[in-house]
């Protein structure tokens, strides 16, 4: 009977513990469908009806794309009082991937994140977690509005395509024009001609070029410069299933080329650590020549803070050439950013709506914020922007139809992460070119064959 006792205690309050678990539990379920876009209020003080979609933003709240979304979101609030997005980002890139997929694990996917049409987002639309954009784009009669490299920028190698553009840049090579007279130098046109003009640089006292080591990325760039004016993007497509080999002549001149960079010191001191602000800052500060860095900077150069003699002397040149290149002078890395998804449980009939109020605003709002559009729109000379404005919106024009694409958006995620944490040691010459070579396809042998099956 005392045994039975104890039992009935322990199962009473297991009974009231359930209880109040589940009431914590279901407050908090309740907010956070809400913030994903159910419909359900956001909390208490909401009225019924009120629906919060979230934005996870990996570029940044403040950047000028989120800033646009958000402006035109509350617009469209107040003719949907029920509508609200809310943002919420974090920090740098692989804090955002991380956080991203453990919303995505603990299914809480918010409303809308950014991602690239990499390998990830791939598994998501094979399981019929993303809304078809190339299908809702044709729906709402704007497919035809963007500029073709946009859509195809966001497009995997089937044509498809689940992320919207909000952004269009080009990759040029922005250098300091008074340094460069002083030296006598030309803008570069070959890779040759591009390392003497580093080795000028440097025997005068020049740091060459600053670069955001921290980031990963912008060091992956160089990687690919020679790989892509070699084979256009067959390099890239085919090594990332192991049908090629990072030993091929391709593989070799990219690898040989980042060593080079770093270990003649062309790039500057401390670059592994140095992030995205501090690299550009340094070479705004007149402390590089050169600095590799999409067209989104181009008000940043146009700056009222800026010296005048670096704010009338930043120039750009393209990606140089080499004897037997397969792509264009005017071909180089084009890209629309990274592109928004919608998750499918989510996109009801009040987000299809602000999607095409959105597309409807968002060219103009979007470029005289001095930044380039996805879409088919340009500025012409009376709205008065900034002459570097108006000569990146003229090279956008003359750019080609052929894009490199960045190798992270393409190699499966585990040979992605180790090539970007191998990569700085290379340019700092912990590895020998061969080494790092057989290093990476010794990681696509491993990790290839279990991601693209």
């Amino acid at each position: 009977m005392k045994a039975y006792g104890k039992w009935l205690i322990l199962a009473l309050s297991l009974i009231v513990l359930t209880a109040l678990v589940s009431a914590c539990g279901g407050g908090s379920n309740t907010g956070s469908a809400a913030e994903n876009g159910s419909g359900a209020p956001a909390n208490a003080g909401q009225k019924a009806g009120k629906k919060t979609y979230k934005w996870f933003v990996a570029r940044g709240v403040d950047s000028p794309p989120a800033v646009t979304v958000k402006e035109i979101a509350d617009e469209f609030s107040k003719t949907h009082p029920e509508f609200e997005l809310v943002l919420e980002g974090t920090g740098d890139r692989p804090s955002y991937l991380q956080k991203l997929r453990t919303l995505i694990a603990s299914n809480e996917m918010p409303a809308m994140f950014d991602t690239d049409p990499d390998a990830y987002a791939s598994k998501l639309v094979e399981k019929g977690k993303l809304v078809d954009m190339k299908k809702l784009l044709q729906d709402l009669g704007k497919y035809d509005a963007f500029r073709p490299v946009a859509l195809q920028y966001q497009q995997f190698a089937d044509g498809s395509m689940y992320t919207l553009p909000i952004e269009y840049g080009i990759e040029v090579f922005w250098y300091n024009i008074k340094m460069f007279k002083d030296l006598g130098l030309e803008p570069p046109k070959t890779f040759d001609e591009f390392l003497k003009v580093a080795e000028t640089l440097k025997q005068n006292g020049i740091t060459p070029i600053a670069v955001d080591g921290k980031d990963k990325w912008p060091v992956l760039r160089y990687l690919a410069f020679e790989p892509f004016r070699m084979t256009g993007n067959d390099f890239i497509e085919n090594v990332k299933q192991g049908k090629a080999s990072f030993k091929d002549p391709a593989g070799m001149a990219g690898i040989k080329l980042v060593h080079e960079l770093g270990t003649k010191g062309y790039f500057q001191q401390g670059f592994s650590s140095t992030d995205y602000t501090a690299a550009r800052d340094l070479f705004l500060a007149g402390k590089t020549g050169i600095y590799y860095m999409g067209s989104w900077e181009t008000m940043n150069f146009a700056n009222d803070k800026l010296s005048a003699e670096i704010k009338d002397n930043i120039g750009f040149f393209r990606l140089p050439m080499m004897d037997g290149a397969k792509t264009a002078e005017n071909d180089y890395f084009i890209n629309s950013g990274i592109g928004v998804a919608f998750n499918q449980d989510t996109f009801d009939d009040t987000m299809k709506e602000f999607v095409k109020f959105l597309l409807e605003k968002y060219p103009e709002a979007y470029t005289k914020k001095g930044q380039f559009s996805p879409f088919n729109y340009s500025l012409d000379q009376a709205q008065g922007m900034p002459e570097v404005f108006y000569k990146i919106q003229d090279e956008i024009a003359k750019s080609g139809s052929v894009f490199a694409v960045p190798w992270d958006t393409r190699l499966d995620p585990a040979t992605n992460e180790l090539l970007g944490n191998e990569l700085n040691a290379l340019a700092l010459g912990a590895h020998t070119p061969d080494d790092f070579a057989d290093l990476m396809d010794q990681a696509i042998k491993e990790n290839a064959p279990k991601y693209f099956k």
